[in-house]
């Protein structure tokens, strides 16, 4: 601790006045002292035969007063309450953990007999009774050395205090108009330590205790900057309202030790000697003893100020780049697209990063809870739960696995996990790890599978369409054949000619399968068809009109054409013909239990389109026709066959298997994609795309 000689007198002063008061203050009750044991009266040794242990307490931490090191009481009053143990042969049990609040209110309700070192309050004597006060100090400012000047508490205006809470010197200053920001510690150390390290700019504490523990714990950049105006610190016993048996019991103890005793007790906790009595060779005796002892702390100082002053400059150094490193790892943490976190083998949460705002759509703060509460409930959850389970009893880290997360808005997203158990003797005491959301790249995966299934199937679909072509070539030569026989073989037979019907029958089997052929040249787009610019919308109207006669009264038809659209280049023969195959295969899949038709006919971008084939596109926009129904739906299962020929699932009679075949061969041969969307039981959706802006005709 550095001294400035301008308020080395200061404190000299304070010292001296604390002797002088603290004599007159025990004065009075030192007239009956002896060195033996104390007189009880028989009221008292008939408690003390009802008590023989006597329950104490105290602070926690308030050195050199009272405190607890490695479990024991120590400390001033711990000497004092031994002096009271040993004279009055009461037994005493200490009670070392409780904070200072339960010790308040434990004493309130009886549980403790008897509390060792307090400070008198006019709230506390309304359920305490104090014994004579046996330790007196005064108050002072403390500072760091190089701090502004301040000569009293009006220089405290707008500074930052550091204090312990419900201590009667904040009340002091707020009643002394004192304005001033408090920064509340846990002890007077903690207090002395946020001024040392220039996080508050001063702190009042007694003189002894501050003096204590800035010797004890090097706390070399503080002085003792100015006194204050209040009363001296005084500190009693105390013990539950009616209980004054045992405090005239304590008070005849205290008056009983002997100036000698009491000397010897300050002495050996304090940096200051105090002597009691008022004689006067006892009070020059006293100052000359505080003289010797603050020359002999300036001479140490003196002494000492070099090599104290660089560790201090070592401290400040080492805290710069601490706190350098601390910004650097925050701005890594808050920057990074991975959010960071930690959390207990209890699963909670200690330390998320500010990533979270962006993943969890909420504060850090927020998130401090079971990360398992974090999570949906898609299974592919189970396997992370699996895997952290198991980092946390074996201590060995895990693969990556991947988690869907809610967020606080209700936004799932999926995440890839990449986490590290912390073992400690053998043991995980806490698990790290890294967020990465993955929820794009997931999303682009599904894409990417859905357009390479597609890109199969049009493949799929275009092999089938050349080998129906070749099909259907040699078929045709084949009916080609016996068509012309057929027709010979009547002009040879007379009318009257039983044979005559059957050739007939052959010729009309053979007009048939010409259809079918025709159908299946359709379908391989082998044929050439005329094609011209026409409005589809116009289209679209007028095959809705001519559906509506043949369809049941228990389907309705939706049609929404969606203005403008423009025109296509196509056969209109052809796209009536795919506007009615869809149509019709809709009403049979609603047939049984009636339902909507919706045909929908409206312009979409291509760029925001995911195709198979979208070079097949020429101009910068397409049609899209769409027709959606309220049937049975369609298999998943099968749905990569339905535009195969021949395949179909209706009775036999019911259907050839070649119209949705044939609706894929118009659509491809007029440079557009067909695609479809169902599930068992909840109908379908067929989408037709087609180039906009007409082409000149091939």
């Amino acid at each position: 601790m550095k001294l400035d000689f301008g308020h080395f007198f200061t404190g000299f002063i304070l010292a001296t006045v604390s002797i002088i008061g603290l004599s007159l203050t025990i004065a009075a009750y030192l007239h009956a002292s002896n060195t033996g044991n104390i007189q009880l009266t028989p009221a008292e040794k008939a408690w003390v035969g009802r008590h023989p242990v006597v329950t104490i307490a105290g602070p926690r931490s308030f050195p050199p007063f009272h405190y607890y090191e490695n479990g024991r009481f120590k400390g001033i009053s711990a000497d004092y309450t031994t002096q009271v143990a040993a004279r009055s042969g009461l037994k005493l049990r200490v009670l070392a953990d409780p904070p200072w609040s339960q010790v308040l209110e434990r004493s309130r309700q009886g549980d403790i007999d008897l509390i060792t070192c307090i400070a008198k309050t006019a709230e506390r004597e309304t359920y305490l009774d104090f014994s004579v006060p046996y330790l007196t100090f005064p108050l002072i400012i403390v500072t760091r050395d190089n701090s502004p000047f301040i000569g009293g508490i009006e220089d405290l205006h707008g500074k930052t205090l550091a204090m312990v809470p419900k201590t009667l010197t904040q009340e002091w200053l707020s009643r002394d108009g004192i304005d001033f920001s408090p920064i509340y510690v846990k002890s007077p150390l903690q207090g002395l330590e946020e001024v040392s390290f220039s996080r508050a700019d001063a702190v009042i504490e007694n003189l002894a205790a501050a003096t204590y523990l800035i010797h004890k714990n090097g706390l070399a950049n503080l002085k003792i900057a100015a006194p204050t105006p209040y009363d001296n610190y005084q500190l009693y016993m105390a013990v539950p309202k009616g209980n004054q048996n045992l405090l005239t019991i304590v008070n005849k103890t205290l008056t009983a030790i002997s100036p000698r005793q009491n000397s010897d007790i300050r002495n050996q906790w304090m940096s200051v000697k105090y002597d009691y009595g008022v004689s006067p060779k006892n009070l020059f005796r006293s100052i000359f003893l505080v003289l010797l002892f603050f020359l002999g702390i300036v001479s140490i100082v003196l002494f000492r100020n070099r090599r104290l002053t660089k560790k201090t400059r070592e401290r400040i150094a080492t805290e710069k780049a601490l706190r350098e490193s601390e910004e650097k790892l925050r701005n890594i943490l808050e920057n990074s697209t991975s959010m960071y976190y930690a959390h207990t083998p209890e699963h909670e949460i200690t330390y998320i990063s500010p990533r979270c705002r962006q993943i969890l759509q909420c504060e850090p703060e927020e998130a401090m809870r079971r990360w398992t509460e974090l999570i949906t409930d898609n299974p592919i959850n189970l396997k992370g739960v699996e895997y952290t389970e198991k980092a946390i009893r074996t201590g060995q880290r895990q693969p990556p696995y991947e988690l869907e997360l809610k967020g606080m808005k209700g936004r799932k997203v999926i995440v890839e996990i990449r986490e590290n158990p912390v073992v400690e003797n053998g043991r995980t005491v806490a698990i790290v790890g890294s967020v990465t959301d993955i929820t794009e790249r997931k999303k682009a995966e599904k894409d990417k599978e859905t357009l390479e299934r597609q890109l199969v199937q049009a493949r799929k679909m275009e092999s089938i369409g050349t080998l129906a072509g070749g099909v259907a070539h040699e078929f045709n030569n084949i009916l080609g054949i016996i068509l012309g026989n057929a027709q010979l073989a009547l002009l040879d037979l007379p009318e009257d000619n039983s044979a005559r019907s059957r050739i007939n029958g052959i010729q009309t089997a053979c007009l048939r399968a010409k259809d079918v052929v025709q159908q299946l040249l359709s379908f391989s787009r082998q044929t050439e068809q005329g094609k011209q610019s026409l409005n589809p919308s116009k289209l679209v109207t007028d095959t809705v009109r001519l559906l509506r006669v043949s369809m049941p009264s228990s389907i309705e038809i939706l049609c929404q054409n969606h203005q403008p659209v423009q025109p296509i280049n196509a056969n209109p023969a052809q796209i009536q013909q795919v506007i009615i195959n869809l149509c019709n295969n809709a009403v049979q899949a609603m047939e049984n239990g009636g339902g909507t038709l919706t045909i929908c006919l409206e312009m979409t971008d291509i760029h925001d389109l995911k195709m198979p084939e979208p070079k097949a596109f020429h101009a910068a926009g397409a049609v899209r026709l769409t027709i959606k129904d309220t049937g049975t739906g369609i298999d998943p299962a099968i749905q990569d066959r339905i535009f195969d020929p021949f395949f179909t699932t209706k009775a036999i009679g019911k259907g050839s298997g070649m119209g949705l075949a044939i609706v894929h061969g118009i659509v491809f041969n007029h440079g557009g994609v067909i695609s479809v969307k169902s599930e068992k039981g909840c109908g379908s959706v067929f989408t037709v795309l087609l180039p906009a802006n007409p082409m000149p005709p091939a």
